[in-house]
């Protein structure tokens, strides 16, 4: 968080993999900076993960702040981030690989 803007959110978990309750602490911390309202609906497009598409209590956060949640199709990423599939991909392997040496 070095360096991040104020008011900024961040977690991780020990395996990488994105978790219902970082996913909804992340949801609210959204909601409360955008502010989205009946007259201010917000869309919010995530990744297909359960984390982000089956947490009942995320979708009922959304419902009552005007949050509509749609989420990417499966093995879709390619075609929607392609930079994330062919560069990005290989500059995260590298890092991970000097991270585990270090």
């Amino acid at each position: 968080m070095d360096g991040a803007t104020a008011g900024s959110f961040a977690a991780c978990h020990p395996n990488r993999w994105m978790q219902t309750d970082i996913f909804t602490k992340g949801f609210d911390h959204f909601v409360h900076f955008i502010k989205p309202s009946t007259d201010d609906p917000v869309l919010l497009i995530v990744g297909c993960h359960y984390s982000n598409t089956k947490t009942l209590d995320v979708v009922d956060k959304a419902r009552g702040h005007s949050v509509a949640i749609d989420s990417l199709p499966s093995h879709s990423k390619q075609k929607i981030q392609p930079l994330d599939v062919g560069s990005i991909k290989s500059l995260k392997r590298i890092m991970h690989k000097n991270l585990k040496r270090g």
